[in-house]
């Protein structure tokens, strides 16, 4: 046994060295290209992009879709990287930025139509492609095409793609369409294994967070909550994309979700080629690759092409503000919630009150719209900013919460504060309840050997996890848990003018889409952020007013090293970024390893959606 826990021991010694090599090596390639793609891009600031007329715009998204760019620290990256933690080179697009530079193009008579060429599109949420699709929708209004390319389409990709005119996939390409599922991992076997002892608390029969440690599989309750909302997602999935299709007579609900029997013979029928497959059955409209597809759109009255940040970099800002006595301030929540001061990928409550304070002492801030895109986190902090919010109210000022892919528990927790909640159909909301856990050693501690003992003052002070938890103690735990389920009860009961028993109903820690929310008056209307923007004009009785945005603070000289690292990321080679699927998943690891630090709260309460992210 001893040489065989040796020789484990060394293989995954060596396999995590070689996992490390490769990562870092991927690490300082990207580095060093971005170094010397900052320099060119200091030689080239003078040089003016202007728009060809007769031109088509390239959205050439590689990255990902965001609702707020996360402040890039240059010195941090670098640390990160001699530290081993790897970071994110992947680049970011403002889902505002994007609608806005769409909306532009639509107007603009040198722009003659849209190419989305979404090869290099990483991740973006039901809603946001919607938000997108619309404005694509509008775009194709004014009689100008959009076409759309792909060497391989994902699920949201061929989301985005579905809005388009015509859908052009590589002759050796996929459309992979897989659904929506939710998928944890169980440890119950693995912390009996070690007599790691579990100490759960939690209020809500559908509050899966604390599920994998209490058992091997996922609960009925969970089953059938989660079912509900992802066959709710899925079939407005496949909905959307027949409308945009309609066009297609051989486009139907089974081209897109098929029985395994009838995709494999499909594929059969199509002698195992997925592309033709493809084409077969309307999900793409011609097999070609991307030199032809490009040559064929530039040779029809010698068009060219102005990729997206080079035309974005033409337009006028988003948000410019004049000396108007009369404001709607945005202010993004993105991210977990947590105590104390932010990194820029959290919403801790000093960082994110104080930018509530700038609006509240600003007298041309009429009105407020917090855009909010969080699983929750912290009990107590979702409360320090909740009490934010409705010192916002007490000024006079209006409040609405715009509610992005995810706003459930304790981002519910602060939304219910506000005079008007507008949510997505496709929002992940609700998930009311709560839960505490912590583990105790002492099992583990005894089986090779080791004991505690010694002597206190009182029973509170023996509290270790090395030592076993009285039950007692644990009751008090409970009991405390419980208070904070009832305070989110009448948090939810005084916001949304229902009585704690109707929210107890709809409560008990289920999650619910916009679409549910909407009929169990867990929120007032369904839209994206510029129907917050209109409600907020509308309840603040505004006619005339700016949109100002309210973020965090940088130095300018960090601000133009932000800048720069930006556009330098999304001058790479598209190639050098999709091929950091290795970085991903060691991004991914380090994200589930360091879940638990994460989360902080004084007290170990945490309202916290872990199934909003789907996949």
């Amino acid at each position: 046994m001893t040489f065989l826990f040796r020789f484990i021991k060394q293989l995954f010694s060596k396999l995590f060295k070689l996992i490390n090599w490769v990562r870092l090596l991927i690490m300082n390639t990207i580095f060093i290209a971005i170094v010397i793609t900052i320099f060119v891009l200091m030689n080239d600031q003078g040089e003016a992009v202007t728009v060809a007329d007769n031109s088509y715009l390239r959205l050439n998204l590689n990255g990902s879709i965001v609702e707020q760019k996360q402040a890039v620290n240059l010195s941090q990256q670098i640390s990160k990287q001699l530290s081993d933690n790897a970071p994110d080179f992947s680049q970011e697009f403002t889902l505002a930025e994007v609608i806005n530079t769409i909306n532009f193009a639509q107007k603009d008579t040198k722009i003659k139509g849209l190419i989305l060429e979404l090869s290099g599109l990483q991740s973006a949420s039901l809603n946001q492609i919607s938000d997108i699709g619309n404005a694509i929708n509008e775009f194709k209004s004014s009689g100008k095409p959009v076409y759309a390319y792909a060497d391989n389409y994902s699920q949201t990709q061929y989301k985005l793609a579905s809005y388009a005119d015509h859908i052009t996939l590589a002759p050796n390409g996929l459309v992979l369409l897989q659904g929506f599922s939710v998928n944890r991992l169980y440890y119950k076997d693995l912390i009996d294994n070690l007599l790691i002892t579990p100490h759960i608390f939690k209020v809500g029969t559908y509050k899966s967070f604390v599920e994998p440690y209490l058992r091997t599989d996922m609960s009925s309750y969970s089953k059938e909550a989660s079912g509900h909302w992802l066959n709710q997602l899925w079939q407005g999935y496949i909905a959307d994309v027949v409308k945009q299709r309609n066009n297609v007579p051989q486009l139907n609900a089974q081209s897109i979700n098929p029985t395994l029997k009838q995709f494999k013979n499909a594929l059969i029928k199509n002698a195992g080629d997925s592309a033709q497959y493809a084409l077969a059955v309307g999900l793409v409209d011609e097999l070609t690759y991307y030199q032809p597809f490009t040559n064929k759109l530039l040779k029809a009255d010698e068009s060219k092409v102005i990729d997206y940040q080079k035309y974005a970099s033409t337009l006028p800002p988003l948000y410019a503000s004049s000396d108007t006595n009369n404001k709607i301030a945005i202010i993004y929540a993105s991210g977990e919630i947590a105590s104390g001061y932010s990194d820029g990928s959290t919403i801790a409550d000093k960082s994110f009150n104080k930018l509530l304070k700038q609006a509240l002492n600003n007298d041309q801030i009429k009105a407020v719209v917090i855009r909010i895109d969080s699983p929750g986190g912290s009990a107590a902090a979702s409360e320090n900013i909740r009490q934010q919010v409705l010192a916002l109210k007490n000024t006079g000022k209006k409040v609405v919460v715009s509610m992005g892919s995810v706003a459930a528990s304790g981002g519910y927790w602060i939304a219910s504060a506000a005079d008007q909640i507008i949510a997505a159909p496709t929002t992940l909301t609700g998930s009311i309840g709560i839960f505490g856990m912590f583990a105790t050693v002492d099992k583990s501690l005894n089986k090779i050997g080791i004991h505690q003992d010694g002597v206190s003052t009182n029973e509170l002070s023996n509290i270790s996890v090395t030592q076993p938890l009285s039950p007692e103690l644990a009751e008090i735990f409970q009991i405390g848990i419980e208070h904070g389920y009832a305070n989110f009860l009448k948090v939810v009961s005084e916001g949304r003018d229902l009585t704690e028993k109707e929210v107890d109903k709809i409560a008990q820690g289920r999650v619910w889409t916009g679409v549910d929310a909407l009929q169990n008056g867990l929120v007032d209307k369904l839209g994206n952020l510029q129907t917050a923007i209109d409600s907020a004009a509308e309840i603040a009785e505004l006619n005339d007013y700016d949109v100002l945005l309210i973020e965090p603070q940088v130095s300018s000289k960090q601000a133009f090293i932000n800048e720069l690292f930006s556009k330098s990321v999304g001058l790479l080679p598209t190639g050098l970024i999709k091929t950091s699927s290795m970085l991903n998943l060691l991004g991914d690891i380090d994200k589930e390893i360091n879940f638990m630090t994460r989360l902080n709260d004084p007290q170990n309460r945490f309202i916290y959606c872990t199934e909003c992210t789907i996949r």
